[in-house]
């Protein structure tokens, strides 16, 4: 008798294991990016690398940091404003569904050569496509909202919106 309840008990709690139950995860989506940013973080052009920290298929965090080249424009040929080197960072998070992200996040940008300030700081906002798969095309198009007093600028071309394009791997 004492087997037949041991053995019941044993069976009985065997049914309530979940080890078999499969915990649903968030879709395999590429984690990298190199991308091509032009205008927006203080610089004319950029190249960066972008690095995702996913939470769940509907919200991630983007962290990015690389090296640009800036240069004032003018549109006198006489007046020859100095070029500088940028390197930007920046951290974001996103929220939306499937491969359409809203973005906002904070970052800077540090300037070297003959600029002043040297360190430039903003917020920024816009719409993020990201892919689905590794090998495929993302972009991003934001606006930047600078912290740094705009009449304090010199010889730095800071426009307030860009777009970038990369690869998602």
């Amino acid at each position: 008798m004492k087997r037949i309840i041991l053995i019941s008990l044993l069976a009985f709690c065997t049914l309530a294991l979940p080890a078999q139950e499969k915990i649903p995860q968030p879709a395999e989506r590429p984690m990298n990016d190199i991308v091509i940013n032009l205008l927006g973080d203080g610089s004319n052009v950029s190249v960066n690398y972008e690095r995702l920290v996913r939470f769940s298929d509907f919200i991630f965090l983007s962290g990015s940091l690389g090296a640009g080249y800036g240069k004032k424009l003018t549109l006198s040929d006489t007046i020859v404003q100095p070029a500088y080197l940028t390197i930007p960072a920046m951290i974001s998070f996103n929220a939306g569904k499937g491969r359409h992200f809203a973005e906002a996040g904070i970052g800077c940008t540090a300037a070297i050569g003959n600029v002043d300030p040297h360190l430039l700081y903003y917020l920024s906002g816009g719409y993020r496509f990201q892919p689905m798969k590794s090998g495929n095309l993302s972009l991003r198009i934001y606006g930047n909202w600078l912290f740094n007093s705009s009449s304090a600028l010199r010889n730095i071309y800071f426009i307030p919106f860009g777009a970038s394009l990369g690869m998602a791997f």
